[in-house]
């Protein structure tokens, strides 16, 4: 099947992925996800904000007046490149889409994108711009329009966390000594904290909440965001 259009460079973007693993099959059939993968060539649809909390959608320009789209479904754990408003390939997350000299990059947890960028072929990054009526997009408008809001909002998160670390993790700690495996050989952790169930599932919802916030923002911690990262896996 050929693809209707071409690029400045002369190609149609499809010689740029051989070699790549995890990419579906070309011709679009179903495969193990369910739903078939768009065809090479189909059109980018619309991106509908009411499907924000399954998919997004991210954009970059390239070198050779190109533009480069990533559409990303949660549900599916798969990505789809698209150049210029047509489809390219599709690949299991993480992805890594060649683009002639250069390729995007894509990986997500359960909270939203850890990594959307383009990697230049001198290895200079730049985070691709989110599409209008992503979360992403909104989140970055909330932080242009109204910056006190944002930072308050991007504070709350980092409190709910820390909050969680010291309450949730003395818990779990004590779960874990009472294993066979440590209380057979060394006393058990008693926690200082005994919260009762409702406590501990109203912290929980708020720290997936907090993930969220800091996924939109694109930040990340290795102690701060140890929990939801295990939460993720």
């Amino acid at each position: 099947m050929s693809v209707p259009n071409r690029f400045s460079d002369g190609s149609d973007g499809l010689d740029d992925l051989g070699g790549l693993g995890g990419l579906d099959d070309p011709g679009g059939d179903a495969g193990e996800w369910g739903t078939p993968a768009p065809r090479p060539g189909s059109p980018l649809p619309p991106f509908r904000p009411s499907l924000a909390l399954e998919r997004t959608r991210f954009a970059v320009a390239l070198a050779d007046g190109s533009t480069a789209t990533v559409d990303v479904d949660h549900l599916s754990g798969r990505a789809s490149l698209y150049r210029d408003g047509r489809h390219v390939r599709t690949a299991d997350m993480p992805a890594r889409f060649p683009v002639g000299p250069d390729r995007v990059e894509v990986a997500a947890s359960r909270y939203g994108m850890q990594r959307i960028h383009l990697i230049g072929a001198d290895g200079t990054e730049r985070r691709l711009d989110p599409a209008p009526g992503t979360p992403e997009h909104w989140r970055a408008q909330l932080s242009r329009r109204h910056p006190g809001i944002g930072r308050a909002v991007a504070a709350c998160a980092v409190v709910v966390l820390v909050v969680n670390l010291t309450l949730l993790a003395p818990q779990v700690l004590e779960t874990v000594t009472h294993l066979a495996f440590w209380a057979d050989r060394y006393p058990p952790f008693v926690s200082p904290v005994d919260l009762p169930p409702w406590a501990n599932t109203a912290l929980t919802l708020a720290a997936a909440l907090a993930g969220i916030e800091r996924a939109l923002t694109f930040r990340h911690h290795r102690l701060l965001d140890a929990e939801t990262d295990g939460m993720s896996g």
